[in-house]
């Protein structure tokens, strides 16, 4: 679902990188954006897909995805990693289209053919956009976000300035600094700091991470888990044992569709049918 933080670079690379002209600032940037320039597509979505334009605070119109809820039935509102795009989002979550929940997959700028340059200000704009549209399609429905590795740095950052029903994020790292090597953490300018992020939430938090990530290692899950004890958040941690950088789309339905019945269940009394090879854990 994303290429995310391959920073394997070793320090004399990256100074004979510098050496020969390019900017430091930039080589970082394409790290943090590996944007696809292919523009998004509904083919192979499910039925019901179609594109939607939201307009930002600094004047970007920007494409995304959608499938519109069945009555009753909440919407996911979703932000994908750093090298994927939306179409791959809605596809990811297909299992719970079929089930009748509403999608919106957030596109963000510099992406998939859509115009600005991505950045932690930038990309913020870009998630307020989409939770207008997304709190449009779901009505009088729950709205439930979703981050995924990068997405959930953002997703984190919307949190803080609107209101959700529950945040959920996937394979998401402390902060961004915690990702990098040394040598890069002084030229960091976008910071995603998820773990004090934690801290002011004032919705269910459901954070979900296999115990294989080889993208962003299990232990950056394990610290924004501490983090939410040590606040007292209400939620759960989710663990997907042997699992990767994401669940395949099967159990994460199953880990969603729960997340779901406990938020209209108002809390821990909803029913729990999890696989096998994923734990649940509350806060």
């Amino acid at each position: 679902m994303t290429r995310c933080w391959r920073w394997a670079m070793p320090v004399v690379i990256a100074v004979s990188i510098l050496g020969a002209g390019m900017s430091a600032f930039g080589q970082i940037h394409e790290r943090i954006y590996p944007a696809p320039t292919a523009p998004l597509s509904l083919s192979g979505l499910p039925e019901g897909a179609a594109f939607i334009t939201v307009t930002t605070a600094d004047d970007l119109s920007l494409k995304g995805i959608e499938v519109a809820p069945r009555p009753g039935k909440p919407t996911f509102l979703i932000f994908h990693g750093n090298g994927s795009a939306a179409s791959r989002s809605v596809v990811w979550l297909a299992p719970l289209v079929a089930e009748g929940y509403g999608v919106v997959a957030a596109e963000y700028r510099e992406y998939s053919g859509n115009p600005g340059r991505a950045s932690e200000k930038g990309l913020a704009a870009d998630a307020d956009a989409f939770y207008a549209r997304a709190r449009q399609t779901a009505g009088a429905g729950k709205l439930i976000v979703v981050g995924h590795s990068l997405g959930g740095g953002v997703a984190f950052g919307l949190a803080g300035r609107q209101t959700l029903d529950a945040l959920v994020t996937i394979g998401t790292f402390s902060s961004l600094p915690a990702m990098a090597p040394a040598f890069a953490r002084p030229l960091l300018i976008d910071r995603y700091d998820n773990k004090a992020a934690v801290a002011k939430l004032d919705e269910p938090y459901f954070l979900v991470h296999g115990d294989a990530d080889p993208v962003v290692p299990f232990v950056q899950g394990e610290t924004l888990r501490a983090a939410a004890v040590a606040a007292h958040r209400p939620g759960a941690m989710f663990v997907v044992q042997r699992g990767g950088h994401g669940p395949n789309s099967a159990t994460l339905a199953t880990i969603l569709t729960t997340v779901a019945a406990k938020v209209e269940a108002g809390g821990d009394t909803a029913p729990v049918a999890l696989p096998a090879n994923v734990t649940l854990t509350p806060f």
